[in-house]
């Protein structure tokens, strides 16, 4: 895989599992306290979403990557899987992103797409 570490913000459910997963296919996991400057350490921002639905606070996360042009890849896990992972792998490579934030809403732990996408994704 490219990537060298993810971020994760502390205390969601969505995190946990992503921090578990990034653990099991040896990746640095390093929790994010979203304050002034946080995006300097981070390359780029994967969102994961089912249907194209974002929280505000993922919005409002997303602004702030925009706004100083730092890539974003949105992942939409009920979409078409090797698509996805395709996209997702040329994204990474395109823009040189190794220390990337993972954002999703916790009620996704429980879309079982999930874990079917992560589990592609570890070829990346």
């Amino acid at each position: 895989m490219k990537l060298r570490k993810i971020f994760i913000i502390p205390g969601t459910a969505f995190g946990a599992l992503i921090a578990d997963w990034a653990v099991m296919n040896q990746l640095e996991v390093e929790e994010l306290t979203i304050d002034e400057g946080f995006d300097k350490v981070v390359d780029g921002l994967v969102i994961f979403n089912q249907n194209s639905d974002m929280d505000k606070d993922i919005l409002d996360i997303r602004k702030v990557f925009d706004d100083s042009l730092k890539p974003v890849q949105r992942i939409d896990i009920n979409g078409t899987l090797m698509v996805g992972v395709s996209n997702f792998s040329l994204w990474l490579e395109r823009n040189g992103c190794v220390n990337v934030l993972f954002l999703g809403a916790d009620n996704l732990k429980d879309n079982p797409n999930l874990v079917r996408y992560l589990e592609t994704m570890k070829g990346a």
